[in-house]
């Protein structure tokens, strides 16, 4: 019975561990919409985030870069990013991103909005 609760025990710790990473929660504009210019791009997670050690990348069709570094913090929100953006045509966009978490696990993705005309 104590090998069984050990195993169950050590189960536990493994998929705690693997949910204590910072996942996407929501993302403004959102994957795959179609929106009026953005003046910025606001991605949330679930955990709390190290500020200066995350990014965010937004490419327009052509690959260049319309974001203006640095990456910021949502005032009052530990767990959003926010990047400011050069003006922006009509088009599709791609948004890269990197979070740190407090506890410093580093998760990556991307997705992909539309600007209408």
């Amino acid at each position: 019975m104590s090998r069984r609760f050990g195993l169950a025990l050590a189960f536990a710790l493994v998929a705690s561990q693997a949910f204590a990473h910072a996942h996407l929660k929501t993302a403004s504009p959102a994957d795959g919409a179609t929106v009026a210019p953005p003046g910025e791009i606001i991605l949330g997670f679930t955990e709390e985030l190290e500020v200066k050690l995350s990014s965010i990348t937004v490419k327009d069709a052509r690959g260049a870069t319309v974001s203006l570094a640095p990456v910021e913090a949502v005032p009052g929100d530990r767990k959003a990013l926010k990047v400011r953006l050069k003006p922006v045509s009509a088009g599709a966009y791609s948004v890269e991103w990197a979070a740190t978490s407090v506890d410093t696990h580093r998760v990556t993705g991307q997705y992909r909005f539309n600007v209408r005309p």
